[in-house]
């Protein structure tokens, strides 16, 4: 792009809230966040007890898996719905950046679905190391983990994705000469 082309907010605006709708319609029909889901207790029920011993063992039909070491358990309290439709809101600002060509577009959006797949399999491994240890540390960690994996995540990796074509398009992110 040559020159200094600025961004229309209302259009990035109404693209993004568009295609979330899309999105979020199409995440649903297809059953995507069960298979989003299943996926994520696979990787985090490997990557788990490598890190720190505790075995994930699905819950009741029903009720949330449980991470198990010896007698000790924690059942794994997280709204699995809500951080599997977590990816929609990154796909949708990805898909409405202007500018990225077609081959492009399809790498970030496959970049984001896998940054935050590594997000949220991230908190679900760390899980019991968060809630069974009481102390202030895993406190706050536990609390900064899930704002970060529920709510960050999805705007963090866009930007980070996005950063070199933002700059194109917003002039106070361009160097200046």
């Amino acid at each position: 792009m040559g020159g200094t082309v600025r961004l229309s907010k209302g259009r990035f605006l109404a693209a993004f809230l568009g295609l979330f709708a899309a999105l979020l319609v199409g995440w649903q029909w297809t059953g995507a966040a069960r298979y989003y889901n299943a996926s994520l207790l696979a990787v985090a029920a490997v990557l788990g007890p490598m890190v720190h011993g505790w075995l994930l063992q699905s819950g009741a039909p029903g009720s949330a898996p449980v991470w198990v070491r010896g007698a000790d358990q924690v059942q794994a309290a997280i709204q699995f719905d809500a951080l599997a439709v977590g990816v929609v809101p990154a796909l949708a600002l990805v898909g409405a950046t202007p500018g990225f060509r077609l081959a492009r577009r399809v790498l970030m959006l496959m970049l984001a679905l896998a940054l935050c797949f590594v997000v949220d399999v991230l908190l679900v491994s760390t899980f019991p190391l968060l809630v069974f240890y009481k102390n202030p540390f895993t406190d706050v960690l536990g609390t900064y983990v899930g704002l970060i994996a529920f709510v960050g995540a999805p705007v963090i990796i866009w930007f980070v994705l996005a950063f070199q074509q933002l700059r194109l398009l917003l002039p106070s992110l361009q160097t200046r000469r």
